[in-house]
């Protein structure tokens, strides 16, 4: 028997008009699935619904993959596969895989030769790499700073090195109720020189992409709390 197809859906990262981050393809294609994978149940099975699903929403199958998953759960998650069915995974928001869970699926299927497809859809750390002006042709994703200042303000000093090293934009994120400690040590830390860009609600109506020298966001007044942002630090 021949493996079904497994999709990765991107989701939104913001209350936004679809039409601006989907293709219609994506629409078409979940016609395809009755079978997904997604973080919050609730929240997967709506967003399905608004991208334009046909089908009863109670004739699909949703399974999660969070924290709480377990590794031996993998191989059941990706069962239909198995079976011949199409299965989705969906981000609970923006691209799975990236700086989200799902990528130990993606290798199973990988080993397993299924076809895996990435659907077309919004990412913020591409997004604002791109409206920030800093180097395109090396950057490096961190992920999460460490949690506790002395060891977040020792990590930027070290990624700062990197920059003016290889001249690499460095991109990492927080979890947003942290973005303003995070901020506040970049400010503390890093060369008045070296260009801080923000991405901020990016795709929302209220987005921000902006960069400035550390010296010049000295002078800003802004509020980071509970606002998704990606921090790119640049020259």
């Amino acid at each position: 028997m021949k493996s079904g197809i497994f999709y990765l859906i991107p989701s939104p990262l913001a209350e936004t008009d679809f039409s601006k981050i989907f293709p219609v393809y994506n629409t078409e294609i979940l016609q395809e699935i009755d079978h997904f994978i997604v973080e919050d149940l609730r929240t997967g099975r709506r967003f399905v619904k608004k991208l334009g699903m046909q089908k009863p929403i109670d004739s699909l199958h949703f399974t999660t993959l969070n924290e709480h998953t377990k590794g031996d759960e993998i191989e059941s998650l990706l069962q239909p596969l198995k079976e011949g069915k199409n299965l989705g995974l969906i981000s609970d928001a923006g691209t799975p895989c990236v700086a989200d869970p799902g990528s130990i699926l993606v290798s199973r299927a990988q080993q397993m030769d299924v076809e895996v497809v990435p659907l077309i859809g919004p990412n913020s750390i591409l997004l604002a790499l791109m409206a920030s002006g800093m180097n395109g042709q090396s950057f490096t994703f961190h992920g999460y700073l460490p949690r506790e200042q002395p060891d977040r303000e020792r990590e930027l000093r070290f990624l700062e090195t990197l920059l003016k090293k290889n001249n690499q934009t460095q991109i990492f994120i927080e979890t947003p109720y942290r973005n303003n400690h995070v901020f506040k040590s970049i400010l503390a830390v890093c060369d008045p020189a070296t260009r801080l860009c923000l991405g901020v609600n990016i795709t929302a109506e209220n987005q921000m992409i902006k960069t400035m020298t550390i010296k010049k966001w000295k002078s800003q007044k802004i509020d980071l709390h509970k606002q998704p942002t990606v921090f790119l630090l640049g020259r």
